[in-house]
């Protein structure tokens, strides 16, 4: 791209393959269910506010954040469909939200005391969503507590209940056990809301994984992030849906050399040649999301093993089991331990390198530093 000319990486993110994985949700779940697109971190590295701009244009009912902070920047930016923002709320916080109409979530009956001592003193118009913790030991209302909050609310006239929500806690797994014990007991709750009388309400469990796998559990919404970027809540969902990818992270080659056998590579000397290498270096590394990534627990002890034995072959010069890196010519694999802003790369399968080419590194986009520059393709008609 022309924007890209002059930088050494960036993040180019292709609003039609968005846009694509939308439609693909949408008809899944039919047109009865609305559709939460969920933007948190910066929506999931894509870049918040030009991302909830687009899904705004496609039609998505509501957005979800973490923070109310989110919220403001999306209302600042002009996003006018309704916000959830799912982290519970600091009580100075509430001006935010009634200001720039931002749905507060409930996770404790503290929460309804502070909305009723903020309402004794303000004016204005709160919508809320009630959190039902069911079994992910985050926060929440105990189903216990459900009806007592809803109560109390019921009787702040500026108040609105619009729905009531839960999290599914592993509803990736072939198991399904867990997450339908949750639903039942979110199920049970709805029920006790709709017996004192709350009609009308939005039910919302089902994440992308359940909308893969539990249709049952779509409700009045559905909450979708992962899906929505081209990612999978688990490998094996890759035969359910066929995503596109919706965010390349490239760099360009900024320096070239050819090491001979038996030469080390990168701090501790992580990685050694077998044979004379060519290797390129990119201008990124650690600081820019290169090969950062949240510690996964294995599944089982084999899983583990398996961990432990593919990065021990990678450090030892096994290049099959070291990240790829795709160029024009072929295929490249990240070699030793990433530095702080430089990466290198063994490009010995690789054709026509040279100072200035552009590679493409697969990443967590999440992880993708907030200061790289992101640039937006879509076809235009």
């Amino acid at each position: 791209m022309l924007a890209a000319a002059n930088l050494p990486c960036w993040l180019e993110v292709d609003l039609e393959a968005l846009k694509y994985n939308y439609e693909l949700i949408r008809e899944r779940i039919g047109p009865q269910v609305k559709l939460l697109a969920v933007v948190k971190a910066d929506a999931y590295g894509h870049g918040l506010v030009p991302v909830s701009l687009f899904l705004e244009k496609l039609g998505v009912e509501m957005l979800g954040v973490t923070t109310a902070e989110e919220g403001l920047i999306l209302r600042t930016a002009g996003v006018r469909v309704p916000i959830l923002v799912f982290r519970p709320f600091f009580p100075e916080e509430l001006a935010l939200y009634v200001e720039h109409d931002l749905t507060a979530t409930i996770a404790d009956l503290a929460a309804v005391l502070q909305v009723e001592k903020w309402f004794a003193e303000h004016e204005g118009k709160l919508k809320v969503h009630l959190k039902v913790e069911t079994g992910l030991g985050r926060y929440g209302l105990w189903p216990k507590e459900v009806v007592p909050a809803a109560q109390r609310l019921l009787q702040i006239p500026e108040v609105n209940i619009e729905g009531v929500y839960s999290h599914l806690a592993s509803a990736m797994q072939k198991n399904k056990s867990y997450a339908k014990r949750q639903f039942k007991l979110f199920g049970q709750a709805c029920q006790a809301l709709e017996e004192i009388g709350l009609k009308n309400f939005i039910r919302h469990i089902a994440n992308s994984a359940a909308v893969l796998d539990l249709p049952e559990m779509y409700l009045e919404m559905v909450r979708v992030g992962t899906l929505l970027y081209g990612q999978y809540p688990e490998p094996r969902q890759r035969k359910i849906v066929e995503l596109k990818e919706t965010g390349t992270f490239k760099a360009k080659v900024v320096y070239i050399r050819d090491l001979p056998r038996g030469y080390t590579v990168g701090y501790q000397r992580a990685f050694k040649t077998r044979r004379t290498t060519p290797v390129a270096v990119l201008p990124v590394g650690l600081k820019d999301g290169v090969e950062v990534a949240p510690l996964l627990k294995p599944a089982n002890l084999l899983d583990f093993m398996k961990g432990v034995l593919k990065l021990f072959l990678s450090y030892r010069g096994w290049l099959r089991f070291s990240p790829p890196v795709f160029f024009p010519g072929g295929v490249g694999r990240i070699i030793g331990k990433v530095g702080m802003q430089l990466t290198m790369v063994e490009i010995s399968k690789v054709e026509a390198v040279q100072v200035g080419t552009i590679a493409e590194l697969p990443l967590r986009k999440t992880m993708v530093a907030a200061g790289i520059p992101r640039f937006y393709k879509a076809n235009k008609r």
